[in-house]
């Protein structure tokens, strides 16, 4: 029976608000994760509306996701289809329309220039498509010529409208990081139209403050006389800051706000100069401050409208370059805007933006393909760079419709990170054994019971170590291979009772990229392909290699056959951000093997298939051991089994209270079709000889 009384007004209400976000699109879950996170947004295909950009700089990935949204309504559909048209961006972006054109351009950091480099959006007809208009670096107008414009990888500039006249002006800090320069754009001034990036630095103070070399506090009024602080050139230029302006008090100037690397919060200070020149008489360090920003190490603000209601949102992200300062998890936090653009209020929505609707771990993830509970289905566990312990996706499907259930390793693992799981039954009683690599170089040997076997296995010495069984020479005899933080592969052979490493330098794999890093930090797996037995790794600078011609000779050379990927996957780049990691098998016995590839963003992504992973999220509202709901999400028929008693009848209404299905049942287990709804979440109305009962369950 449904009654709308006032609690329940109130209960759609809050579902309404906190679940009202949805990410739909092929392979939702696999989107890969996320870490470190800038912002942008641009039309991507050409339908009028703004979609949205996700630049995780752990890695370099671009992500977009196409605006699917109403008014008022936050719902987005990841696509791969677009990325391939961007540049390779660096270290930081920043998506603006500097010419005026309504096509939002691309500023990015000029890797190995400390500058700036720009293009310009020249898509047409639903196809990004960029021009390189500024390289190496952007210039300004510094002290009688043409300078770079400092920007490091380091810090992340502002580049708006300061002085009201059209074109796009840049704040970034100087040399020695104390003081906040403004570099004027004189394109109007010149030219009388803002498609040019002509600068001038024309303040070495911006908004009369400095900031501390202590703390993330900044100093008041500090530019005597127009000359600047004086700051002891002795002392270590700060390490990073990310800086963002905008009007956050109605008064029609813009305000500061501030982070700082090891910081976690967000530093407002407002604006109390004119129009010509600005002047920060206040600082607030909690913002915003209905609940402030924590998040580790120096936080990036974006000002974007998420949820299609015409007011800008604030969305939330580390920036912190070193990637072992992520957070991994709840690293996007979003605020949605409870006021106007003029005196905007923002009130914290979600932690985890994006995430909580995908797979993401948290730093790192290692998957590896083991029918753990042996119930002939295969099974992921993953592990991860930043915990202690291992996830398990359990495979709840069929032999041919794989399904994925998140289930936590039944033990952990002590102070120990950096974890990439093995599996081999090597007693032969029917159990698989885990084999763990650690950031620490061990090899540790555990039973299927959890307990320790071997904490120093085969004594290997190398740090993070990534150990891989499999039988290279398919004489029935279980071989390994171990990867290791240099980027070669350690060998040993099967039939020498592993007791002896054959070589350290295994078929002259050397996955390095000096350009990247001067490690490599390999994770090899092999497979079987057709006739082959192929030898994937994956590396730091995120390229997986694929090598073919794989033996057991201890001297021999294989040959590096990246381009082959495309035999097993069309979708298939080489690169995926950063400290790459795969696992290859036919889940579904379609005769096509699945590719699944993790990352240092945390997650994996998934290529052949879209494989369902039932308790990603809402499973809070699903606790009730007499009643059984599943899946959820669902994807077209959902499955009720009551154990107490029938169910008499089942209702589906929208949040608003809307009823859209209803279906009479009779018996203690019902298959409801759910496939004409839109994806969305929803309220299941149940009617039980115990009374009424809800649930909330989406629809993908």
């Amino acid at each position: 029976m449904w009654v709308e009384t006032p609690k329940m007004k109130h209960f759609l209400l809050t579902i309404l608000l906190l679940a009202s976000f949805v990410l739909s699109g092929e392979n939702s879950p696999w989107v890969g994760g996320l870490n470190a996170c800038q912002f942008g947004r641009m039309d991507l295909n050409g339908d009028g509306q703004k979609d949205l950009l996700v630049f995780d700089r752990h890695g370099e990935r671009l992500l977009c996701f196409l605006n699917k949204g109403a008014v008022g309504e936050i719902r987005y559909e990841f696509t791969s289809e677009y990325d391939v048209f961007f540049p390779k961006l660096n270290g930081w972006t920043v998506f603006v329309d500097y010419d005026g054109d309504g096509r939002e351009d691309i500023f990015t950091y000029s890797k190995g220039w400390a500058g700036i480099k720009v293009y310009r959006n020249v898509s047409a007809l639903g196809q990004p498509a960029f021009e390189l208009v500024v390289t190496p670096f952007l210039t300004s107008w510094q002290g009688g010529g043409e300078v770079n414009l400092l920007a490091t990888d380091a810090d992340y500039p502002a580049i708006v409208d300061l002085d009201g006249d059209g074109d796009l002006d840049i704040l970034t800090f100087g040399v020695m990081g104390t003081f906040i320069e403004k570099h004027l754009n004189l394109s109007m001034e010149h030219y009388g139209h803002r498609d040019s990036l002509l600068f001038e630095r024309t303040d070495l103070c911006w908004g009369r403050v400095a900031e501390s070399e202590e703390d993330n506090l900044m100093y008041l009024d500090t530019c005597l006389f127009g000359l600047g602080l004086m700051v002891d050139k002795d002392l270590p230029r700060h390490r990073g800051a990310t800086v963002a302006v905008r009007d956050l008090n109605g008064d029609g100037l813009l305000d500061l706000l501030l982070a700082d690397v090891d910081y976690p919060g967000l530093t407002l200070l407002v604006n109390g100069g004119d129009a010509e020149k600005a002047l920060m008489v206040s600082q607030t360090e909690d913002f915003p401050s209905s609940f402030p920003v924590n998040l580790p190490s120096m936080p990036v603000p974006f000002f974007t409208d998420i949820n299609n209601d015409g007011f800008d949102d604030l969305l939330v992200s580390p920036f912190d370059p070193d990637p072992l300062a992520s957070v991994g998890q709840e690293s996007v936090w979003l605020y949605l805007n409870q006021g106007t653009n003029e005196r905007p209020d923002f009130q914290l929505y979600t932690k985890s933006f994006l995430q909580e609707v995908m797979l993401d771990f948290g730093v790192g993830s290692y998957p590896t393909v083991v029918d753990w509970d042996g119930d002939g289905l295969n099974d992921l566990v993953v592990g991860t760079i930043s915990e202690n312990h291992l996830t398990w996706l359990h495979n709840i499907g069929t032999a041919t419709a794989p399904e994925f259930q998140i289930t936590d390793f039944p033990f952990s693992f002590g102070d120990y990170t950096g974890l990439v799981p093995s599996f081999y039954d090597l007693d032969g009683d029917g159990q698989p054994e885990l084999l763990l690599g650690t950031a620490e170089g061990r090899l540790m040997l555990y039973g299927h019971d959890g307990t320790l076997l071997d904490d120093d296995y085969l004594h290997y010495d190398k740090a993070w170590s990534a150990p891989c069984f499999y039988d290279v020479d398919q004489d029935g005899v279980i071989d390994l291979v171990v990867g290791n933080a240099m980027g070669r592969l350690s060998f040993y052979k099967g039939s020498e009772a592993l007791g002896v490493r054959r070589a350290d330098f295994w078929g002259g794999v050397d996955v390095r990229d000096y350009s990247t890093s001067y490690y490599g930090y390999s994770v090899p797996t092999l497979f079987q392909w057709g006739d082959e037995v192929l030898l994937a790794v994956g590396s730091e600078s995120g390229k997986l290699f694929l090598f073919d011609g794989v033996n057991t000779d201890e001297n021999g050379v294989f040959r590096e056959a990246s381009e082959r990927w495309t035999e097993l996957s069309e979708n298939m780049s080489e690169r995926f951000g950063m400290r790459s990691s795969i696992a290859v098998i036919d889940f579904n016995n379609d005769g096509r093997v699945e590719l699944m590839v993790g990352s240092f963003a945390g997650g994996l992504q998934l290529f052949n298939a879209d494989i369902a992973v039932n308790n990603l999220e809402i499973s809070e509202y699903q606790e009730d051991n007499d009643l059984v709901i599943f899946p959820n999400p669902v994807l077209s028929q959902i499955s009720i089994i009551s154990q107490e008693g029938d169910v008499k009848a089942v209702t589906v209404r929208d949040v608003f209270g809307r009823k859209l299905l209803e279906q009479t049942i009779g018996t203690h287990e019902a298959v409801l079709d759910v496939a004409g709804l839109r994806p969305g979440i929803y309220l299941l109305v149940l009617d039980l000889e115990r009374g009424a009962v809800n649930r909330i369950f989406l629809k993908r």
